[in-house]
Formats: C-alpha cells, structure tokens, sequence
C-alpha cells in the first residue's frame, strides 16, 4: 500500500524557502502605450507624462486614460462623439492643434505675474500698511504717480512694467491679510526647530479700554537671541489668571 501513498518529504522543503512565484508569474504585465503621430488623424493628440502619455481630444479637450491609446478607442471618441468631424483631413487638426496651443501659450502669458511684479505689491501694500493709509490709495495715488515719474525718467516704454504691479484696493486687503499669516507660520516654524523658548505674556489696554493679552516670544536663530511678537488677543471680561488661561 505504501507505493500507492504520497508522503510529504520534509527534507524537500523548508521554512526558510521563499514562496512559490508561480502567482506572480501569472500577473499580468502593466503596458505603458506610446503616442504615435498618426494618432491626429483620429482628432487625438497627448498630454501628461511621456513615459505614460493620455490621449487628448483636440475638438472637446476629453483626457483619455493611457489604456485608450490604441486606434480602435480613439476611434471610437471620434464617432460617437463628434461624427461630423469624421471626414475631415488630417492637415485640418493639425492647423486646430497648432491654434490650441498658442491660445494656451497666450492665456499662460496673460494670467501670470511675475515674481518682481508680485513683491512690489506685497512692498507697496507694506507702505500703506504702516503709513495707516486707504486701500485705495495703491490704486488711485501710488500707481500713477509711478507711471508718471518712469514715464517722465525712462520712458513710456518703461511704463508698461508699472502696469503689470496689481494695486487694486481688493488686492492690497488680501496682500495685507496674507502678509500675518506668513509671518506667524514663519515663526512657529522656527520656534519648533528652536530647541528652548521663554513665552512672556503681558496685559494692556487699548483706545477702546478693553484688555488686551500679548505675547511675546524670546528664542535663538542663527546664534543669536530674538525676540518676536506672537500674539494679541482680546481678554473677554476679567485680566485674571484663570481668565486669562
């Protein structure tokens, strides 16, 4: 009976042997489709990563996934989405694609500002910030004067750099707001790579005689001792230790 019996060798295999790779073999392979230019002759060219590239629809702008780069997909779109573009040439999307991209080319120029252009805004929103000045004196007062003085000393061509520095009173509010926010999150972060820091607190009050609670901070940056301000709130009714805390 023995011969007709399978014994498990326990020699054959041990605990230390990695499992069987037969389940991994039967995986299926992740394929990454290129574009191919002959691709436009089905209104489709590419967008995104050029190791993984998705198909993107020159008449509606649709983003296929890299799957879809095969013709019988593209296709497809094609038919089922825009049928009465079907019988036109190639040379007609290609001329549209070339009209897409320098559409693109040209809103990309028109939105961004430029980083001089941005840190005067932030420098002239600074000024009216301690000159205790409107919002709107950015817009109706600073930026003129600045166009007349370039004008005059530069040239008008020079002015149109003057132009490109936003002093609307909307965005001088919104630099002012943003100015505080930075700061603060500037020195928490310093405060957290700080290894000690004192915290003194102190009570005022304002014009308004309501109490005020400040604080203050004391740390080492840079091998030297600095001192910033942290904080200042309102202290509701009492300037009392439970109160306050």
């Amino acid at each position: 009976m023995d011969k007709f019996l399978r014994r498990k060798d326990s020699s054959s295999h041990t605990d230390d042997e990695e499992p069987s790779t037969s389940v991994t073999k039967n995986l299926k392979k992740v394929v990454k489709r290129k574009y191919d230019e002959d691709y436009i002759k089905y209104r489709f060219s590419w967008c995104g990563d050029e190791t993984a590239p998705r198909p993107q629809c020159i008449i509606c702008g649709d983003q296929l996934s890299n799957e879809s780069m095969v013709p019988s997909k593209l296709k497809r779109h094609l038919y089922s989405g825009h049928p009465s573009c079907a019988n036109k040439d190639k040379q007609y999307f290609k001329r549209c694609l070339e009209q897409n991209k320098k559409q693109k080319k040209f809103m990309k120029s028109a939105v961004t500002v430029s980083e001089k252009a941005l840190e005067a805004s932030y420098q002239v929103a600074k000024l009216i910030l301690r000159q205790k000045k409107p919002h709107t004196v950015g817009e109706t007062l600073i930026k003129p004067a600045c166009r007349e003085i370039v004008r005059l000393m530069l040239g008008p061509n020079e002015v149109k750099e003057v132009n490109k520095v936003s002093l609307s009173a909307d965005t001088v509010e919104r630099r002012i707001h943003d100015m505080p926010s930075d700061i603060l999150g500037t020195l928490i972060k310093k405060l957290l790579s700080a290894e000690k820091f004192a915290l003194q607190i102190d009570e005022t009050t304002d014009i308004k005689n309501k109490a005020q609670l400040i604080a203050i901070v004391h740390f080492v940056d840079e091998d030297f001792i600095k001192e910033h301000y942290l904080f200042c709130k309102e202290v509701p009714e009492r300037t009392t230790v439970e109160e306050i805390f």
